[in-house]
Formats: C-alpha cells, sequence, structure tokens
C-alpha cells in the first residue's frame, strides 16, 4: 500500500499529504482485513516514501503492502512504528484505538513523545469520515465528536509523558478531575486538534526554529470611540499558511501582501468586470491599487494577504477584527476577536464549488489558529450575490441576517468555533 501523508482531513481525494508532500497513502481510505481470504502468491514487498512536515523537514514512511494500518516512520535518528486497531474495515467514530508498536529511548524525552503523538494525530485525521452506516442513524441518538483512543505503550507508559501531551492539549482523559490518579483512556478528538498550531510539536525535527507567536496580552485602546484590544502585527515574511490539498494535488498558502510583488496582479483582478461589479475599485492609473494595497498594509485593524496554488496567485483578501470594523455597528453580540475576512477570487481557473470549499475554510482555520480567543467568523457579502452566500453555507456558515450598510444591501454570514469540524482538503 502506497503511504505518502497527511493534509487535513481528506474529504474528497483518496491521496493524503502533509504540506510539501510527495505521493498517496492510502489507495482506497480504509482500513484491509487483516486476513485476507488467500495468500498471495508472493508476499507484497514493503513502500517507502517521503512524508513532508509543515516545516518542510522529510521523514521516511514505510507500509507493508498488506496492512494499511501498520506504517513505520524515520527521521534521521528517529524510528517509530504504530498502528490502529478498529472494530470495522473503515475508521469509525468512538471505537478506533492507536498504539504503538516500538519506539526508542528518545521518548523519555517529552517533546519527542508530543511530536510522536502529534504525527499520530496527523495521520489518523487525514482518514475520510466514518461512513454513515458505520454512525448511528436511529432518530435521536447521539454521535458525539469523531474520537481516538490510545493504549498505554511507548510515550504512553511513562506518566510525565502522559502529563506532557495532557497539558499540550493533544489528548483528554475521561477523569479529569483534580484528586484523580487515573492516566488511562487517553482520548484525542479531530475538532481539538486541528484547532492546535503545528509549530510547537516539531522541535525535534526543526533545522530553523520559527518564533512562535502567543497571543498577545489584553490591553485596549480607541479606534473611532470603539473599545477594543491592542491588535498584533501580522507575520510581516513567508507564509502565513500552508497546507497541501490532496484533492487538487496542489499547495495552498497565504501570505501578506507585497506591494512590489502584487500591485500589477491586483491591479488585474480589480479591472475585471465580475470583480469590479462587488469592489468597485476598477482603474487605469495603476497607482491607484498602489494605493490602496498601501492603505491595507498600514491598516491597524486588517491586513490584506494573497492566497496561491502552487505560489501561483489566485486571490486578494483582508482579515480584519470585527469589533472595530464598520460591521461591528450592525453585527450583534460581537466579541473582542471576533474576525471577518473579504474575499476576491481573480483567476477564472481557480473558481468553482470545490475550491471555494477549500480556502474559505483553510481561511477560517488560519484566523482560528492565529488566535484561540477568536470563537466566530464573519462575512457580510452583497445580497445579490447568491451564488458566494451558497457556497459559504456549503461550508458550514449560517445566515444570520440581511442588514443596510452605506454603501450595500449585505447578508451577514457567521461560522462559530464550536461548530466547525476542521479544513478541507
Amino acid at each position: 500500500m502506497p503511504s505518502d501523508i497527511i493534509t487535513i482531513h481528506s474529504r474528497v481525494s483518496p491521496d493524503l499529504h502533509t504540506p510539501d508532500p510527495t505521493g498517496p497513502l492510502f489507495e482506497d481510505n480504509r482500513f484491509e482485513d487483516t486476513e485476507p481470504q488467500h495468500e498471495p502468491e508472493e508476499p507484497p514487498q514493503p513502500i517507502v516514501e517521503k512524508l513532508h512536515l509543515p516545516n518542510r523537514i522529510a521523514l521516511h514512511v514505510t507500509t507493508d503492502g498488506r496492512d494499511d494500518c501498520k506504517v513505520d516512520f524515520e527521521c534521521n535518528h528517529l524510528r517509530w512504528g504504530i498502528e490502529i486497531s478498529s472494530s470495522s474495515t473503515y475508521p469509525t467514530l468512538h471505537d478506533d484505538v492507536l498504539s504503538f508498536r516500538y519506539y526508542s529511548n528518545e521518548d523519555n524525552q517529552e517533546e519527542y513523545a508530543l511530536f510522536k503523538v502529534w504525527v499520530m494525530l496527523f495521520w489518523y485525521f487525514q482518514l475520510p469520515a466514518p461512513p454513515a452506516e458505520l454512525i448511528p442513524n436511529k432518530q435521536g441518538s447521539p454521535r458525539g465528536s469523531w474520537q481516538v483512543h490510545f493504549n498505554n505503550t511507548g510515550p504512553f507508559f511513562k506518566l510525565a509523558n502522559l502529563q506532557a501531551v495532557e497539558a499540550a492539549g493533544l489528548v483528554s482523559f475521561p477523569d479529569s478531575g483534580a484528586a484523580s490518579g487515573e492516566w488511562i483512556g487517553a482520548y484525542a478528538t479531530r475538532v481539538g486538534f486541528w484547532q492546535l498550531p503545528p509549530e510547537p510539536f516539531l522541535s525535534p525535527v526543526c533545522a530553523a526554529k520559527k518564533p512562535l507567536r502567543m497571543p498577545k496580552p489584553v490591553e485596549y485602546t480607541f479606534t473611532d470611540r470603539v473599545r477594543h484590544p491592542v491588535r498584533p502585527r501580522p507575520q510581516p515574511n513567508g507564509d502565513m499558511y500552508t497546507r497541501w490539498i490532496s484533492s487538487f494535488g496542489q499547495f495552498l498558502t497565504f501570505r501578506l501582501a507585497d506591494l512590489d510583488e502584487d500591485t500589477e496582479v491586483v491591479h488585474r483582478w480589480m479591472n475585471d468586470p465580475r470583480v469590479a461589479m462587488f469592489w468597485g475599485e476598477e482603474a487605469d492609473d495603476l497607482e491607484k491599487t498602489r494605493s490602496f494595497l498601501k492603505k491595507g498594509l498600514g491598516s491597524k485593524h486588517f491586513f490584506p494577504i494573497i492566497g496561491c496554488w502552487d505560489d501561483e496567485p489566485f486571490g486578494y483578501f483582508e482579515v480584519y477584527w470585527v469589533k472595530e470594523d464598520a460591521l461591528g455597528r450592525y453585527a450583534s453580540d460581537v466579541d473582542m476577536w471576533d474576525r471577518g475576512v473579504h474575499c476576491l477570487v481573480g483567476e477564472q481557473k481557480f473558481r468553482g464549488p470545490q475550491r471555494v470549499g477549500v480556502w474559505i475554510s483553510s481561511l477560517v482555520h488560519f484566523m482560528f489558529l492565529d488566535d484561540p480567543r477568536t470563537q466566530t467568523v464573519m462575512l457580510e457579502p452583497r445580497v445579490d450575490n447568491t451564488k458566494f452566500i451558497k457556497y459559504l453555507m456549503d461550508a458550514g456558515f449560517y445566515k444570520e441576517k440581511e442588514f443596510a450598510f452605506p454603501h450595500k444591501q449585505a447578508a451577514l454570514l457567521k461560522l462559530k468555533r464550536e461548530a466547525w469540524e476542521g479544513p478541507l482538503c
């Protein structure tokens, strides 16, 4: 069975990757029966491929060619093997158990234990969601969230590692009471995992450590008589967000807009009649677009970013804090950390509902990772932009109301962190 991991949960494609990957992991997106009905004439040969992590470090991943729930990892001196046991040939909602088949002595160091557990979960939650026939379908029966359990083997054999993995947010335990001495039954949920930034877990394989962005301490200021927290600067250099999208076989990235690099392409997009109808920023003069971008880069409450497929720009987005934005005067129950985004797709070849679902869920993912206090993401498209509104609702947003901006009649759409299950692939 081919092996190349991992992305973020696979909804469409049978190929799973991480950012910067090189091949398929599961040919049919299911676990094979451990007892085949007949012996092959020749035993299948192990398959070795590369697994690329978000920091561009490559691991070697080996599968046995027969049982696709056994995987071996190797990166420099790090070697470990995992397996998944399940009550079905497919992933289940609550019954799957992850175990270490073998491990090495560096697991006595907490950072290595955290790294390996993170990789296990990164692998597992790329599998397709449990199929409908494995989910309770009795009317009104509870489902709960998708979760996976752990055996107390490998890093989970040492109490200090169990405590570190729980403290890092990777797992929970059934009994979380302060007086509880129980350290069995560790489990992780998909909705929880995708809310964790990967950088803190990658230190054992980091060539150059990226500065960890922590939530800014709360201090307040005023904008147009609106009291709100002092906002942090966006990441100035490099990609803010990178993910391999297996359904398209391309990388999706978001980066801060650059005056010299992006003025011309944004100018071309703004002069597309389809875009101009909603943005109204068309101009013959390139300097008008340059001034438009410069204003955005100088703003304290929003910043412009460029979306790229395989490093080819496809869209322009403005990520903003709702509280001090004009929307904050019209939306109800606006929290200090709620965010919004304006969207523009400029390249025709990158339009369509499937791509919209991927990049909008990725923008939401970016905003939830960027500040864990953000609980709601909002958009306010024009009411006659019915196609985009449908795409947003297909991606999990709900329409709260319509209202009148001075310049347009808008629909207010929201997606709450509590209802978000993870980015699409």
